[in-house]
């Protein structure tokens, strides 16, 4: 296994590097954007940084790094949201518990054995209960020796104002069309795919990945003739409609951002056809899904009721 490679964020890195040489990086720091655009992957990259035990670090090569790739470093720790669920059914991720909230206080309360500073990361950061975001409070203020916590979220909404307000906050940002493409490559998609991926990837190669492994050519057929349900206006198209968007959370996602490209795509056939009656549905009905894309984001909504709402305001609409 190698270090990843980290597509974009170059001034982010320079700057968190910058900081780390400087011993001016804050103890505890807020990895926000969008989902997908690899702030775990910085994360990691950071940790490796600190361990890494050779010229030009993270080398990837060394020990240290090697160790880092493997998640057997002593000196970090990685938690994210666990997940239920099987393959058929789909995965959806749950809350970071109490208990590992009190795992992560007592590994940076140990001393560094390897690197000059323990490393925790949590992914999934607004997946942490109110309970865990407690426990982690007295830590993020005054961590033991020289702990680094990176919170990694793409919803820091989620999160407590008292732990937001004490983590400085590092933004990362959707990455270009060429950035994208070249990160779908190195995941080993032909070109022609991963340009193809890129164009409504809106800057996250996670979304892209996960646009192919789940909103396949069938389910595009699928909610094509769900829209054309919901026209006649009855309530069983509507619930048809919010049980296609998806049973997990990565399937609502990935669903709904699909359903915001099939209505670009009317927008776009509708101006081609001179037709301005259908332009103006497949605009309505794309502001309904970015709302409900943004709500999904930023808020951890009950997705029934987001996805029930958003299929009566499309039959409206």
């Amino acid at each position: 296994m190698s270090l990843p490679v980290i597509h974009g964020h170059r001034l982010t890195w320079e700057r968190l590097t910058s900081l780390l040489d400087a011993n001016r990086l804050p103890h505890a720091v807020l990895f926000l954007g969008p989902p997908g655009v690899g702030k775990a992957l910085v994360a990691q990259r950071l940790a490796a940084r600190l361990a890494c035990t050779e010229p030009g670090a993270p080398c990837g090569t060394c020990a240290g790094c090697v160790q880092v790739v493997a998640g057997s470093h002593p000196d970090l720790r990685s938690i994210g949201a666990p997940t239920a669920g099987g393959r058929r059914e789909g995965r959806t991720k749950k809350e970071i518990g109490i208990d590992q909230a009190r795992d992560l206080k007592r590994f940076v309360a140990l001393q560094a054995i390897a690197a000059p500073r323990k490393v925790a990361i949590i992914d999934d950061a607004d997946r942490l209960s109110i309970a865990a975001q407690n426990a982690l409070l007295k830590t993020l203020e005054e961590p033991p020796g020289a702990a680094l916590l990176i919170l990694v979220t793409a919803s820091p909404g989620a999160l407590l104002t008292t732990v937001r307000s004490r983590c400085q906050r590092i933004a990362f940002q959707p990455l270009t069309d060429d950035e994208v493409r070249a990160a779908l490559a190195g995941t080993g998609l032909a070109p022609d795919e991963a340009a193809r991926l890129a164009e409504r990837a809106d800057g996250s190669p996670g979304r892209a990945l996960s646009q192919r492994n789940i909103w396949a050519e069938e389910d595009q057929q699928e909610m094509r003739a769900l829209l054309a349900a919901l026209e006649g206006g009855r309530y069983g198209s509507v619930l048809a409609m919010s049980k296609a968007l998806g049973k997990t959370e990565q399937d609502t996602a990935a669903r709904l951002d699909g359903l915001l490209a099939l209505c670009r795509d009317d927008a776009v056939a509708a101006i081609a056809a001179g037709d301005p009656t259908r332009f103006a549905q497949a605009v309505r009905r794309g502001e309904i899904a970015a709302e409900a894309v943004q709500t999904l984001r930023r808020r951890n909504p009950n997705r029934t009721l987001l996805t029930e709402g958003l299929a009566l305001r499309l039959a409206r609409g």
